[in-house]
């Protein structure tokens, strides 16, 4: 049988060039917070147009050129008008007159809301708390039901999900808000998906030779769930990929971290989650059942 160790290994090193591009995409291009996490004004307005964002954009000028964001809302002829915390502050009425006058179309005013620097930056905690919290106990939970080779093993795979899904976001000059954080969530928890199903197969290899080769036996438990990734991949890729095409802005955030993260979760359950465990010294003796201890005192 062909052996899968050497290209196991060839796609660790490729993963860690992986890691180091990602790191400096991030460090060159930086992340943008959102002003969920930043602050600012959020004015919902409804604007009969068939305009895109791009045009709509191009089309403001002085004094809100370089401050106001338009995005679009979650129903058709609803907008939002976005002003940063560090942009030229206008009372809502006047800054709706402004823009209806430099497109050319009449404008609603639904609502407005102002989110404070200090709300943007307990945002900004609160999510990074729940991807730690979510990470530790995912870290906790494996290493009870498996082996603690495979929790350090599977948090190394996430980290790495993590800065690649991270770094193409940078890329992409991609705004980080509310919902990549949800998109992040998720992918904490479908970049184990994989490692966990390989690892309960091999675990059972394991036990069933326990004289055998460690690497031809985590060969053995990624053949033998091959088939099973390829279709848990392929159909959830397809699904996020509709989501990209058709979701428009306002989901494109969340269905681009969705779709990274589910390419580098199948990606790394194969090359960093089944390669750390052996790196860390995983063999066949820790999955056998310990003798109890026998008393031979009369």
């Amino acid at each position: 049988m062909y052996s899968l160790t050497r290209w196991r290994y060839i796609g660790l090193i490729a993963s860690l060039l992986l890691v180091l591009t990602s790191l400096f995409s991030i460090y060159h291009y930086g992340l943008i917070m959102s002003i969920d996490f930043t602050g600012g004004t959020i004015i919902d307005i409804q604007m009969p147009t068939l305009l895109t964002i791009s045009e709509l954009q191009s089309m403001i000028q002085s004094p809100l050129k370089d401050s106001l964001i338009i995005r679009q809302g979650s129903e058709e002829g609803l907008w939002q008008l976005i002003i940063p915390i560090n942009g030229t502050m206008i009372d809502p009425h006047q800054l709706i007159s402004i823009v209806s006058q430099q497109l050319a179309l009449p404008i609603t005013l639904l609502q407005a809301s102002v989110v404070g620097p200090q709300v943007g930056e307990e945002l900004f905690n609160q999510g990074g708390l729940a991807l730690l919290a979510a990470s530790i106990s995912i870290m906790a939970y494996l290493a009870l039901r498996f082996e603690w080779r495979l929790s350090l093993a599977a948090i190394a795979s996430l980290i790495h999900d993590t800065i690649l899904t991270f770094g193409l976001l940078a890329f992409l000059e991609i705004k980080i808000d509310l919902n990549v954080v949800a998109g992040l969530l998720a992918v904490i928890g479908y970049s184990l998906n994989d490692s966990i199903v390989i690892a309960d197969r091999l675990r059972d290899i394991l036990k069933a030779k326990p004289n055998s080769n460690i690497y031809l036996n985590t060969d053995l438990a990624i053949r033998a769930t091959f088939a099973r990734t390829l279709v848990t991949a392929g159909t959830t890729i397809f699904i996020i990929g509709c989501l990209l095409v058709m979701g428009g802005d306002a989901l494109y955030g969340f269905s681009m971290t969705m779709f990274a993260g589910v390419l580098t979760g199948t990606w790394s359950s194969v090359t960093i989650a089944s390669t750390i465990q052996e790196l860390l010294g995983l063999s066949p003796e820790h999955y056998q059942p310990k003798l109890d201890l026998i008393d031979d005192m009369p």
